[in-house]
């Protein structure tokens, strides 16, 4: 199983889960939500786009990992099965750099093997270890690139890193975090892992965390000064069964 990949990439995965939002949102809103969207990839060229009648949106495309059903594992953009692609695979170079100074095999090796549990859908559990990888890239490029996740056929995914947006997205901000945090603390592994990632990820933004009589709080200031505060609660298996959001 890909643990160290997950613990990585669950360390960034409310910043990147944001940054996704705002980049959907924004291919809404140059491209439409029609049925006439479309994305087009061309690694030779190194080119994305996102299509519609509406608009369209380019970036400049990486390779970073391809993820298998049959068998199920991932592949790195830097394996020699990938090679074909050329200089879309570059950047994925870093990958097995990161792998090879921290002694991280799951980085290092070219495979990685995940696993399918049997009471989970196979396609739910591909789109998470692609998520897995993007948020886990963040650690590895920081915050320049934004991934982007598609399937390819015969239940696979590709992971790709997007670069030079010809939109702009918009910026998080206390507000739109406020709205979805509850839902992303659903989401995590370790609730405390990932606020501190995420705010380590947010210049002049600052985290607070502290314990009442079984209640936790996290309280998260930004560069402004204003604060939002989540009470969530856990039940006796340690499972999240209360979260409460508060403007402070």
């Amino acid at each position: 199983m890909h643990t160290s990949i997950r613990r990585t990439g669950q360390r960034n995965c409310i910043y990147a889960a944001l940054r996704q939002e705002l980049m959907n949102e924004m291919f809404q809103h140059v491209v439409g939500d029609d049925d006439s969207v479309n994305y087009e990839v061309d690694l030779d060229r190194q080119h994305f786009a996102m299509v519609g009648d509406k608009g369209k949106v380019t970036a400049t495309a990486h390779l970073l990992a391809s993820i298998a059903a049959k068998p199920p594992t991932l592949l790195w953009g830097y394996s020699d099965i990938l090679a074909r692609f050329g200089k879309a695979t570059e950047l994925a170079h870093k990958v097995r750099d990161y792998g090879l100074e921290h002694k991280d095999d799951e980085f290092a090796s070219h495979e990685v093997e995940y696993t399918f549990p049997a009471d989970l859908d196979q396609g739910l559990v591909i789109a998470s270890v692609a998520h897995d990888i993007g948020c886990a890239a963040i650690t590895i490029f920081g915050t320049e690139y934004y991934y982007y996740s598609s399937p390819i056929g015969g239940g696979s995914r590709v992971v790709l890193l997007l670069e030079n947006l010809s939109e702009p997205v918009a910026p998080i901000t206390l507000d739109y975090l406020y709205a979805r945090l509850p839902r992303y603390l659903q989401q995590v592994d370790d609730i405390a892992w990932s606020l501190e990632g995420f705010v380590e990820l947010m210049p002049g933004w600052s985290l607070e965390l502290s314990e009442d009589g079984g209640m936790h709080h996290a309280r998260i200031t930004d560069e402004s000064g204003a604060s939002i505060r989540a009470n969530y609660q856990f039940d006796e298996y340690d499972r999240l069964k209360r979260v409460e959001m508060e403007r402070q």
